[in-house]
Order: structure tokens, then sequence, then C-alpha cells
């Protein structure tokens, strides 16, 4: 049982590491401008005020650098969970970016990638043994042995 939790861990590992992968990867190639998002989250009544008054002086006057950060995050995220290196830490951030899209009310596929990062962050000791840093482990066994 413990096996087939592992693998379903696993899978769960992979499926949000190549959505964020893509997203990152659109972002880049799509022309993402976080302009009028900053017009929209300031005029909408579902994000909290406090997270209105960030993006307004924290994300607003830097968007150009923000447009740079978010999708290479989100890549770099995604790269991370897809060869299991430094999965705890990717998932937090993923976490982290999954909450600040529900916040500007951004509500897609967001609550279960959201829920996808808790799951990894949740059993990083059970992915332990299938990451990349175990492979390279067990090759070097193999290569001294």
């Amino acid at each position: 049982m413990k096996k087939i939790y592992q693998i379903l861990c696993l899978i769960v590992r992979f499926i949000s590491g190549f959505i964020i992968l893509m997203q990152g990867y659109e972002k880049i190639t799509g022309g993402f401008s976080l302009e009028g998002l900053t017009k929209v989250i300031a005029q909408n009544e579902d994000s909290p005020t406090w997270y209105k008054q960030f993006f307004e002086h924290i994300i607003a006057p830097y968007t150009t650098l923000w447009e740079w950060v978010i999708p290479l995050g989100e890549i770099m995220i995604g790269l991370a969970l897809i060869l299991g290196f430094l999965q705890y830490y990717a998932a937090l951030f993923g976490i982290f970016i999954m909450i600040n899209y529900i916040l500007a009310d951004m509500i897609f596929t967001y609550p279960m990638q959201l829920i996808g990062f808790i799951i990894i962050a949740l059993n990083v000791e059970r992915l332990r043994n299938v990451s990349a840093h175990a492979f390279y482990k067990m090759f070097m066994k193999k290569e001294a042995g």
C-alpha cells in the first residue's frame, strides 16, 4: 500500500511540475503582461485591501521585472518538481504562487494546483527516493561498486 501511495504522490508531482512548467513557458512565449492585471486588482472587490496595496506598491512600479521573474520562477518550479530536485522548496514556492493567484481573484485551475503542491510538500519524505538525487546516488554506487 505504501508503494501505491508513493506512486500516486509521484504522479501528482509530475503533473504539478508539468502544468506549472507549461504555464511559465506560455507566459514567456505568449507576451505575458501585468499592466492590465494591476488595474483589475485595484478595482477588484474580492481581493483583500492589503493585497491591493501590495500589488500597487510592490508589483505595479516594477512590472517589467515581475513579467520575467514570474514565468522564470514557474519554469524553475516545474523543472524542480519533474526532476525531483529541491522538490520541497519548489512545492513551497508553488504554494506561494497559487495563493497569490487566488488572492488576485484568478480562480482557474489554481485551487487544484494548490492542493497538488500541498500534497507534494507534505509527502516530500516519501518522494525522496524517486528524485534526481536518489537516482544519482544509486548510479554512483553502481559505478563505485
